[in-house]
């Protein structure tokens, strides 16, 4: 008996441990319904200002705009965008709890929760201007209906 006890013990403690991984409980899969977009291109001029080529700020009325992502896999799985009558189908990549990818897109999670969903798209382009790095970002505004 005595030799059971322990043996028990740290059976239970490993069958109790909490599971660490984040990856088992991606909050933003599902259907989000985007409210506003903000896209934004520019690169870092030699004296230090940001020169903007775009800045633009879109509102969508209700249920007219959205991303759905489904998973696959364990980290996988498939995005549907609509934006602006035309709907994209995207393949979806968990990273960490902070990036993932839609397609070869990175994107930055600025906030998840039950009912908002915040991201940007981040993509470094140096062709569009000779000798600079052109920046282009386009940050999404979401939330369940």
């Amino acid at each position: 008996m005595r030799k059971l006890l322990p043996i028990a013990l740290l059976a239970m403690i490993v069958a109790c441990k909490k599971n660490e991984d984040t990856r088992t409980s991606i909050s933003y899969t599902g259907k989000w319904f985007i409210s506003q977009t903000v896209s934004l291109q520019y690169y870092i001029n030699t004296d230090g200002d940001t020169v903007y080529f775009r800045n633009d700020t879109r509102n969508y009325a209700d249920s007219t705009a959205y991303l759905d992502i489904k998973l696959t896999g364990y980290t996988t799985g498939k995005a549907a965008l609509y934006l602006d009558g035309y709907l994209d189908s995207l393949s979806y990549e968990y990273m960490t709890k902070e990036y993932f990818k839609l397609d070869s897109t990175l994107c930055v999670v600025q906030e998840a929760s039950d009912s908002v969903f915040r991201f940007n798209t981040l993509v470094y382009n140096g062709e569009l201007v000779p000798g600079r790095v052109v920046v282009t970002q386009d940050y999404f505004v979401a939330d369940r209906r």
